[in-house]
């Protein structure tokens, strides 16, 4: 979070106290150190928290110590330490406060406590923690492990809360808070970390959802690594090219003569590069006749203060989207599962390969697993 509170606000606005002893304007110190228009008046009423050695060269300029920074100031509350994302408790609700481009934005988590808060913050802090202390070749293991333990202990702890919010205003948000993180990379943009990261994070999240579960029903779902990509598509022996490392999570059902495979899930936290990384391999294996669910967060949101995160696949004014009509319409995928509970389900009239369905992570036997189940069972007798 940019702006300060408590105790830290009132230490900043002795800045402005220092500043006028010493008989400076706004603009002379800003030209003094290299600052743009309008930086000193931020500083001074707290609306931006200037470093520590930012403070000192205002010191420096204004001829002041610390001793008067530091005069006049209440007695100190509680420690309120200034981070990326933290939550306030509301009565028997839970604020959770974040940076959103410029704005202070806050997203409440009804019937939740600070406790809960702490627990889903100190599991994805203990995983990564790991870092610190392993080979070069985990690292990305360690990274997407932590996310998708801490985005399942969320979910479990908030059971009636949207996943999709989950996902794009906590996990994401805390995941780019850097004191998460190993001091030895305080200096890494976690936005961009996160891009692989959560995608990766988000295969897991599936697959340790929903692989037990299918597994009693003889149906495996798993990630592949490279080499075995490889080596599934050369078996499918499709004359249209396909890109193995558009693969995402593998399925294959158990027969008397060995796992067999009919489909693969795309899986995308929203519809970003959906059209150029994910349609053209889910055409060609559907016209095949395998399964090529779109599994997605349907994250999508506008910057503000208090934040919606509508999706792509909700309805506007009566209208459908885009998205929807290449799903519903052009069959682009088979099937459509949304974890985002803005979105719109398809009517029931629509075949089940051309509707969008939306879930949760209550119970593995949901609408997703009856439908991957139904379509091992229509594929095995082929």
């Amino acid at each position: 979070m940019g702006e300060a509170h408590g105790y830290l606000k009132h230490l900043l606005g002795n800045l402005r106290a220092v500043r006028e002893r010493a008989h400076i304007s706004e603009s002379a110190l800003e030209e003094r150190l290299i600052l743009g228009p309008g930086w000193i008046s931020r500083f001074e009423r707290g609306a931006s928290v200037p470093s520590l050695d930012m403070v000192l060269a205002i010191l420096h300029e204004t001829g002041a110590g610390l001793e008067q920074l530091l005069g006049g100031l209440p007695e100190p509350e509680a420690a309120e330490v200034e981070r990326c994302i933290f939550a306030e408790q509301s009565g028997k609700n839970l604020t959770i406060n974040f940076s959103y481009a410029n704005f202070d934005a806050k997203y409440t988590l009804p019937n939740s406590t600070l406790d809960d808060f702490e627990v889903v913050i100190k599991t994805l802090r203990n995983g990564l923690a790991r870092l610190a202390s392993i080979e070069s070749t985990q690292k990305e293991t360690i990274k997407t492990d932590s996310v998708a333990r801490t985005f399942l202990e969320a979910v479990a702890r908030w059971p009636t809360a949207n996943p999709s919010d989950l996902w794009w205003f906590v996990v994401y948000r805390a995941y780019c808070d850097p004191y998460n993180h190993p001091a030895q990379y305080a200096r890494l943009d976690f936005t961009q970390s996160w891009k692989r990261t959560g995608g990766w994070a988000l295969e897991e999240i599936l697959v340790r959802h929903y692989g037990p579960f299918l597994k009693t029903h003889g149906i495996n779902v798993f990630i592949a690594d490279g080499g075995e990509k490889q080596v599934l598509v050369q078996g499918l022996k499709i004359k249209d090219r396909l890109e193995a490392d558009k693969i995402d999570v593998v399925l294959t059902g158990d027969t008397p003569k060995g796992p067999r495979f009919f489909g693969v899930v795309h899986v995308k936290a929203s519809f970003a590069e959906r059209r150029t990384d994910d349609v053209p391999m889910s055409l060609v294996l559907n016209k095949a006749g395998f399964t090529t669910p779109l599994w997605t967060m349907d994250c999508k949101s506008m910057p503000g203060t208090d934040p919606v995160n509508r999706g792509e696949l909700g309805d506007v004014n009566g209208k459908r989207s885009a998205k929807r009509k290449d799903i519903e319409d052009e069959g682009y995928f088979t099937g459509c599962f949304s974890y985002n509970k803005l979105t719109q389900p398809s009517p029931t009239n629509l075949p089940a390969e051309r509707r969008v369905w939306v879930c949760d992570f209550a119970d593995p036997d949901d609408a997703f697993s009856k439908f991957i189940r139904k379509r091992w069972q229509a594929f095995r007798s082929t």
